[in-house]
């Protein structure tokens, strides 16, 4: 069990000045002291082997080697906490190890602080891995923290921290994954309320997460339709309408693809990253503005000059930007369709009534 604490180290030769003056490395004493707890129990070193390497290499090491001294008591303090549980027989070897290095309570106090609060830390996030505190974690916690004496202000410090760390960190996953639903937000709120933490994100955390919520509403739930204000087909149900529109058909010509197809991930993924940042016009030709509808047949542009309209059969490739979409079809010209909000939206329910009816 000791040498998994400390290895036998060789020691380091003597200089050639050293070897004409007959001294000894004194880097050499920190050596054999490592040695010396590397190869006996703790209880069978005492003050007076410490003693015998102080006089044969004339140092002191409390006053010379005082911080690796206090390593030393730091790696035992360490290996002792490996499961968390200090017991009696390791409080007795600490204390022993204490008196044999001559630490003052000081520095073991700063050092019972320091590894305490790596030791407290690692099985708090154990605890708290699944999402849940429950109680016989917390009492373990609880020991921790009294065997070691820590602080209750380093406790909380270290409590909310970690807290708030995973929560982050499911969020975080939540959103790469780009699935929030009813089960995940529910999920959250548990976690929320077993680690007793509020749901506090930044904007732009909040922000997605409301994105994702209305993504998967639209993949999962069927659409609900709204009242059109414009005259449709019998066989028409409106889903989507939004004024203030631009229409612009693109100038260069596009290889088109053969069939529609899109990834509903790319899509997400894009609109979910991307911030509202207009197109560069310079590749597009204005054509108008207006008002915008969405069927399950077409999509229905009411301007200023001109209606037009598109059947959602021609539709062959939307490529989405941060403003609006491209919207490649059957006939030579694509258009691009600029919006003051809701792009995604508008996209994600074009893409359903198209696979819904292709399906």
């Amino acid at each position: 069990m000791r040498q998994d604490i400390f290895q036998l180290v060789p020691l380091v030769d003597a200089s050639f000045f050293q070897k004409i003056f007959r001294q000894l490395p004194t880097e050499n004493s920190v050596i054999e002291l490592n040695n010396l707890l590397a190869s006996y129990p703790l209880k069978e070193i005492l003050n007076e082997n410490i003693y015998e390497i102080e006089q044969r290499y004339q140092v002191n090491l409390k006053q010379e080697f005082k911080l690796n001294l206090e390593e030393f008591y730091a790696v035992y303090l360490n290996y002792y906490l490996r499961d968390g549980i200090l017991n009696d027989i390791d409080f007795e070897n600490l204390d022993h190890l204490k008196s044999i290095l001559s630490l003052e309570n000081d520095s073991v106090e700063k050092l019972t602080y320091m590894i305490g609060e790596i030791v407290y830390r690692r099985f708090f996030e154990k605890a708290i891995s699944n999402g849940r505190l429950i109680r016989k974690e917390q009492d373990f916690l609880d020991k921790i923290e009294k065997d070691l004496q820590l602080p209750k202000s380093l406790i909380n410090k270290i409590s909310d921290e970690s807290k708030r760390n995973f929560i982050q960190n499911y969020v975080e996953n939540v959103i790469k994954k780009q699935e929030f639903s009813p089960d995940a937000e529910l999920e959250i709120n548990n976690i929320a309320e077993s680690l007793n933490i509020d749901l506090l994100f930044s904007n732009e955390i909040t922000k997605k997460l409301e994105k994702l919520k209305l993504y998967w509403k639209l993949e999962h739930f069927p659409l609900s339709a709204i009242t059109c204000d414009i005259v449709i087909q019998k066989s028409e149900q409106c889903y989507f309408k939004i004024n203030s529109v631009k229409w612009y058909e693109l100038k260069s010509l596009q290889l088109k693809p053969l069939h529609y197809s899109l990834n509903i991930k790319d899509l997400k993924a894009f609109y979910l990253n991307s911030y509202y940042k207009k197109s560069n016009n310079s590749t597009y030709k204005y054509i108008d503005s207006g008002n915008l509808y969405l069927t399950n047949k077409r999509i229905i542009f009411t301007g200023k000059h001109k209606d037009l309209n598109i059947r959602s059969e021609k539709i062959l490739r939307l490529s989405p930007k941060s403003d609006g979409v491209e919207i490649d079809k059957e006939t030579i010209k694509s258009i691009f369709i600029q919006f003051p909000e809701k792009a995604d939206e508008f996209s994600l329910i074009l893409d359903k009534l198209i696979r819904e009816r292709d399906s």
